[in-house]
Parts: structure tokens; C-alpha cells; sequence
């Protein structure tokens, strides 16, 4: 499985949003994965000291420049979301876009935190015993909350 940068926070944030959400009804569990070959890596990166869910606001700029411009992972608001094929007003717009921010950050409430991150880490590695975690970096710098 190849996964870009994007289509990782994008799971990430699934993963968040699914803390957010305990009582709804999904179609489908996106982390009902079957398991396959003989090795199981777990990999996050860039959670930039987010110990605790906050409030968190995606930028409303594009900052792609030249070749990149109007491209992954430099889309911003509705083009993200009609690239990626997310629904506007739902808990993935929410975490993946700036639109209707007062609104959905009330509607969703706060994202992120090692507690949902531990207990997706916990489930994962029940279904894959002897998997490994890699941690990418940026796990204790890189944002104000950091501080």
C-alpha cells in the first residue's frame, strides 16, 4: 500500500473523528483492514506535540507555487474536498478544511490527542500481534501547543 502524505492525515483524521463520534452510524470501519503477509508497520508522523484534542483550524490558503500549485497536498477548502471526494459539513471536512469552522468546531468539537491515538494503536495491534509502531517524527515539536 502506497499512501501520500494527504491520504495519511486523511486516515489519521478518520481515526480522530472516530473518538468524536462514538454513537453514530458509519457505513463502513475504515480500520477493518484484512490482514495480510507476514509483517505489520504502524506509522504516524507530525503530531507536533497535540497531546490533548484541541481546536484546530485548517489554513484557507493555497501555498503551492509553480508545478504545484492547485495540487495535493497544497489544496485548501472545497477543491480539497472535491479532490478527495469528502462530503462538505461532515467530521472529515471539519478536520480536513477551514470551511464553516465556527460551525463544525462546534457540531465535531475538538480533534486529535494521543488518547484516540493509543486506543487506534491498541486495536490495530490486537488485530496484528508483533507489529511494529514507527513514529516519522515531530512527535514532541512543531506547534504552538508545543510549547
Amino acid at each position: 500500500m502506497n499512501l501520500s502524505r494527504r491520504e495519511f492525515l486523511h486516515i489519521m483524521a478518520a481515526a480522530g473523528a472516530a473518538g468524536l463520534l462514538p454513537g453514530a452510524a458509519r457505513a463502513a470501519d475504515p480500520y477493518d483492514l484484512p490482514v495480510f503477509g507476514n509483517v505489520g508497520l504502524l506509522h504516524y508522523t507530525d503530531c507536533h506535540a497535540q497531546l490533548m484534542p484541541i481546536h484546530y483550524r485548517e489554513p484557507n490558503v493555497n501555498l503551492g507555487i509553480g508545478d504545484m500549485k492547485g495540487r495535493p497536498p497544497h489544496l485548501v477548502g472545497s477543491h480539497l474536498l472535491k479532490h478527495f471526494g469528502i462530503a462538505p459539513g461532515s467530521a472529515e471536512a471539519h478536520a480536513f478544511t477551514f470551511l464553516d469552522f465556527p460551525e463544525a468546531a462546534q457540531r465535531f468539537g475538538k480533534v486529535g490527542g494521543f488518547a484516540h491515538l493509543a486506543t487506534l494503536v491498541k486495536r490495530l495491534r490486537a488485530e496484528r500481534p508483533g507489529s511494529v509502531l514507527l513514529d516519522g517524527g515531530d512527535t514532541w515539536q512543531g506547534s504552538a501547543t508545543a510549547l
